[in-house]
C-alpha cells in the first residue's frame, strides 16, 4: 500500500472542504438574491400603494417607544442628591455616609486628583489644572469635615492644601455599580436589537421638526443610538439638504469620496454602488482605519419601475446569534485580520486605501465593537495559511447563512425626499438592482456623520429639555 504523507493529507482534507465551502456559497448566494427581493414580509408597498398613503409623518419613534427615553434614561441623573452625614478616614479610602443611611467610599488619591478649588480646576474648560508631578500615592489629609447641612465634604491634606467637595458631585461619581450604571447610560445609550419585524415599526421622522423642534432632534438621536437608524421625511428634492440637516446634529465627515457625494449610475463607474447592480448587505468604507460612524442617504430622485429597494439587516443581532451558535466560528471572525481595499478615481482624486481588520471586532471586555462586512471592499490578498483561510471562509458563509434568513432583514423602498440614516458601525445595508432608462434617474446624495459629535449633541439637548421641563 503506498504510503501517503501527513501533509498530503492535509492538502486533501482542505481541497474537499473549500469544495464543500464553493457549493455550500454559490447556494447562499443564489439564496439570498432570493431574499432580498422586495417582498410584503419585507415591509415593501407597491408605487400606487406609497402614493395613496397620508403624507403625514408620525411622530418619531412614537410607534416604537412606548416612553420617553430622555427621561428615564437620565431620570437619576437630575433627582435631588442625598446630603451628607458624616465621614470616617480609612487606610487608603475615605468613606462618607449619606442621609439615606448608604455609605460610599473614594480613594484620597482620587480625592487630591479631582480638587475643586480654582487652582486645581478651570471650571469654565470643564478641566484639571492641577499638574501629575504634584500627585502621589501617599498623599493622606490632616482633617475632614461635613458641613453643617450635609451639602460639602471639606478636607485638609496633610501639605495644606485645601479641598471642598459639593455633595451632589461626590454622590455622582460615587464607586459603586448603580452610580456608575447611571454614568455609563449617560455615555452611550443601551443599544436595543432587533429583526425583519422592525420592516412595521421603522423609527420615522420629519425633517422640518427636526430643523424647528429640540425635542423631536432628540428623539432622533435617541433612536439612532438605541435602534441603529432613522428614516426621516420631507427633504427638498435638491442637493445640499445634508448640510442643513447636519448645522442642526453635527459635521459632515468627509471621506476618499469628499464631504457629500452622488450616488447614481455613471459609467466607468469607481464604486459598484454607482451601478444599477444589487448590492450585498455591508458596512462602507472598511478600507478606512477609522471607518465613517454613521451613513446618510437622501432620495432625490427614485427609479419608478421595479428594484432599487434598500436592504437593512442589525449585524450585531447576527453576531450575537453566531456567537451562541457557532462559538469557534465566531471566535475566528474575532481574531482574523482581514485585508479591505478600495482603489479607484473619483472626482479626480486618485486612492488606494487599504486597512487590515476582523471582521468582528470587540471591545475589551468582549462587547462588540463593530462589524466589519463588504463583498466588493474585501481585498483578495489574504495574510493567512491555506488552512485558516478554508476556516475563515467556513465561519464567514456561516455567518452569511444567518444575515440572508428571511427573519434577519428586511426591505423598503425610500420615496424621493426621504433621508435613510444608519448606524455604519452596527446596520448593514445593501440594494436590490434596477435597470435605468437614463444615467441618473435614482439619484441619492450621501454624507457621513461622526458618533462623538451626535452622542454630543444628545447630552446637551436632553441636559436643556431636563431644565426646561
Amino acid at each position: 500500500m503506498p504510503q501517503v504523507s501527513s501533509s498530503s493529507l492535509k492538502v486533501t482534507a482542505m481541497q474537499a472542504g473549500c469544495h464543500a465551502l464553493f457549493r455550500r456559497g454559490g447556494s447562499l448566494m443564489r439564496h439570498s438574491a432570493k431574499l432580498m427581493l422586495p417582498s410584503a414580509r419585507a415591509g415593501t408597498t407597491s408605487l400606487s400603494a406609497r402614493q395613496r398613503a397620508p403624507s403625514a409623518t408620525p411622530t418619531l419613534c412614537d410607534q416604537y417607544f412606548k416612553r420617553d427615553v430622555s427621561t428615564s434614561v437620565t431620570s437619576d441623573l437630575h433627582r435631588p442628591q442625598p446630603g451628607l452625614v458624616s465621614a470616617s478616614q480609612g487606610h487608603n479610602t475615605l468613606k462618607v455616609w449619606w442621609r439615606e443611611e448608604e455609605s460610599d467610599e473614594y480613594p484620597y488619591v482620587w480625592l487630591r486628583d479631582n480638587c475643586q478649588c480654582p487652582d486645581c480646576f478651570l471650571r469654565s474648560a470643564s478641566s484639571r489644572l492641577f499638574r501629575v508631578s504634584g500627585l502621589s500615592l501617599d498623599v493622606r489629609p490632616k482633617d475632614v469635615q461635613v458641613s453643617d447641612d450635609g451639602s460639602f465634604l471639606h478636607v485638609v491634606w496633610e501639605d495644606g492644601h485645601r479641598s471642598a467637595y459639593e455633595a451632589k458631585w461626590l454622590n455622582a461619581r460615587a464607586f459603586n455599580p448603580r452610580k456608575q450604571s447611571v454614568y455609563n447610560s449617560m455615555y452611550r445609550l443601551p443599544q436595543e436589537l432587533w429583526d425583519s419585524d422592525m420592516s412595521q415599526r421603522i423609527p420615522r421622522a420629519s425633517f422640518d421638526e427636526l430643523m424647528e423642534d429640540d425635542a423631536a432632534l432628540l428623539k432622533m438621536l435617541e433612536c439612532m443610538e438605541v435602534l441603529g437608524f432613522t428614516v426621516v421625511s420631507g427633504a427638498r428634492l435638491q442637493e445640499g439638504e445634508l448640510h442643513r440637516l447636519s448645522e442642526r446634529v453635527s459635521h459632515l465627515v468627509p471621506s476618499n469620496y469628499g464631504t457629500t457625494f452622488i450616488v447614481r449610475d455613471k459609467r466607468d463607474a469607481s464604486n459598484v454602488a454607482y451601478t444599477g447592480q444589487g448590492l450585498d448587505l455591508h458596512h462602507d468604507l472598511v478600507c478606512l482605519h477609522y471607518k465613517p460612524c454613521v451613513q446618510l442617504f437622501h432620495c432625490i430622485s427614485q427609479f419608478p419601475g421595479k428594484g432599487g429597494d434598500s436592504v437593512l439587516a442589525d449585524s450585531f443581532r447576527i453576531a450575537n446569534q453566531m456567537r451562541e451558535l457557532y462559538p469557534h466560528k465566531y471566535r475566528v471572525l474575532t481574531e482574523v485580520d482581514v485585508n479591505f481595499r478600495d482603489v479607484a478615481v473619483d472626482g479626480g482624486l486618485q486612492f488606494d486605501i487599504i486597512a487590515k481588520r476582523p471582521m468582528i471586532s470587540l471591545r475589551p471586555n468582549g462587547e462588540i465593537k463593530t462589524v466589519n462586512m463588504t463583498t466588493f471592499g474585501r481585498d483578495s490578498y489574504f495574510g493567512v495559511s491555506p488552512e485558516e483561510a478554508v476556516s475563515w471562509y467556513d465561519a464567514y458563509l456561516t455567518y452569511c447563512d444567518l444575515l440572508y434568513r428571511p427573519e434577519n432583514h428586511f426591505a423598503f423602498k425610500m420615496e424621493v425626499g426621504e433621508i435613510l440614516i444608519v448606524d455604519n458601525l452596527r446596520i448593514l445595508h445593501g440594494r436590490t438592482s434596477y435597470q435605468e432608462a437614463y444615467e441618473g434617474e435614482r439619484l441619492l446624495e450621501g454624507g457621513f456623520w461622526d458618533w462623538d459629535m451626535m452622542r454630543s449633541r444628545r447630552r446637551l439637548l436632553q441636559r436643556k429639555l431636563q431644565r426646561s421641563s
